[in-house]
């Protein structure tokens, strides 16, 4: 097994670690404990079912494949980095800094982009939260990708197989997303840039 004491880590949930690839800074992998690995083995199985239907991944990361060492188990995939080369801000931390009037258009746009991708593919997420977005602004867009928490966490995940439930989920998720999460924080971030 290799040491992954010696590999850069650039994550950390309450299940598994993300280690900036060894070999290749452009990837990432993601690895649990095997006793651990519930949203891994979720997340492996809908990696390959979106592979199965040949879905682009633009607005999530490429999926390269299953990793496996001793007692760990994980995703080897695309680490989204600007254009810098630099690890982009997820929407939380880009919400706190001060935005002018066309970053927010862009970022409004990134959004509805993104929205617009998981309906058109049925790309399913399970945990639709400000960390798991990230934000790459260039000077004429704002791209917001989907780095984790994806695929239908049900038992029988209906909404991952049948496009109109998953169509319905998708708009629900993200309409509670909106609501209770973006629209908060970013009217509360501009409130104190005024003041």
């Amino acid at each position: 097994m290799p040491d992954l004491r010696n590999w850069k880590v650039i994550g950390r949930g309450d299940e598994r670690i993300c280690y900036q690839h060894p070999n290749d800074i452009g990837r990432c992998i993601k690895l649990s404990r095997r006793e651990k690995a519930k949203q891994t083995l979720r997340e492996l199985r809908y990696f390959r079912y979106l592979q199965r239907r040949r879905v682009p991944f633009t607005l999530i990361p490429e999926f390269f494949g299953v990793v496996e060492y001793e007692d760990f188990i994980g995703i080897e995939q695309q680490l989204v980095l600007d254009d810098q080369g630099k690890l982009p801000p997820n929407v939380a931390d880009y919400l706190t800094t001060p935005l002018t009037p066309e970053q927010v258009n862009h970022l409004w746009a990134g959004l509805c982009a993104l929205k617009a991708y998981l309906l058109a593919y049925n790309v399913v997420p399970c945990d639709l939260v400000m960390s798991n977005l990230l934000v790459i602004e260039r000077s004429d867009a704002t791209t917001v990708i989907l780095i984790d928490g994806l695929g239908s966490s049900e038992f029988i995940p209906l909404s991952d197989y049948v496009p109109w439930l998953g169509r319905r989920k998708i708009r629900r998720k993200w309409a509670r997303f909106m609501e209770k999460t973006v629209r908060p924080r970013f009217m509360s971030t501009q409130e104190n840039q005024l003041s």
